[in-house]
């Protein structure tokens, strides 16, 4: 069995740390987030796993539950330690497939009862999408997120953009380009920090249809 399945199966597995910190959530994003991360993102991962700090492992279980309604579906999470202490994630998806819309919710509670909240909300455009995320820690304090894609299938282009705003109101933008090419296709990232350092990524994939295999170059760069 995979490892994926092992966790999603409930079953215990060894390396939880002492039970997952929310504050763990306020901490990535008030320095700053993960690099490609969102916001949202990042603060939910930081409840959902393990608060990276000094304390002895011990065994967990996981609990999941699917459920189908009539507009889309929820599903609901449980991490309980050896010590009795739980983490709960609660997600509640919905799809207005007439509107073009599908709105996702989710709140984990931590072992000690604080909450984080998140609120997805993707609309349809006549060439893409856009989406907007709302994280609230805590504390109080929202991380936020708003994203565009649009597709120019003639052009074989993909463009997307993002800025995410921390609770401390420092902003980090994102813009993605994918070029559809003859043999494969081509891909730049820059991302500008709240500092002003900018990351710059290019890939260049080509695909031999002989071999059946991908070839890819990837260059950073950080200024």
């Amino acid at each position: 069995m995979s490892r994926r399945g092992f966790e999603e199966n409930g079953m215990t597995r060894k390396g939880f740390h002492q039970p997952i910190a929310l504050a763990c959530a306020a901490a990535i994003l008030a320095s700053g987030l993960a690099l490609v991360a969102s916001a949202a993102d990042a603060a939910e991962r930081a409840v959902r796993r393990p608060a990276h700090r000094p304390a002895a492992r011990q065994d967990y279980s996981r609990h999941v539950e699917h459920t189908r309604i009539e507009d889309g579906r929820t599903r609901s999470d449980v991490w309980v330690g050896e010590d009795g202490r739980a983490v709960l994630r609660d997600a509640v998806v919905r799809n207005d497939r007439e509107a073009g819309l599908r709105t996702r919710d989710v709140v984990v509670t931590g072992s000690e009862g604080a909450q984080v909240t998140r609120s997805d909300v993707t609309q349809r455009t006549d060439d893409g999408y856009t989406r907007d995320s709302v994280v609230t820690l805590p504390d109080g304090r929202t991380a936020t997120r708003s994203a565009a894609v649009t597709r120019d299938a003639e052009a074989g282009t993909r463009i997307r953009q993002a800025v995410t705003t921390g609770p401390s109101g420092q902003t980090r933008t994102l813009d993605d380009v994918t070029q559809r090419t003859d043999g494969g296709f081509t891909r730049s990232t820059v991302i500008t920090n709240p500092d002003g350092s900018t990351v710059t990524r290019e890939v260049e994939a080509t695909y031999d249809p002989e071999t059946g295999s991908w070839s890819k170059d990837v260059n950073v760069d950080r200024e």
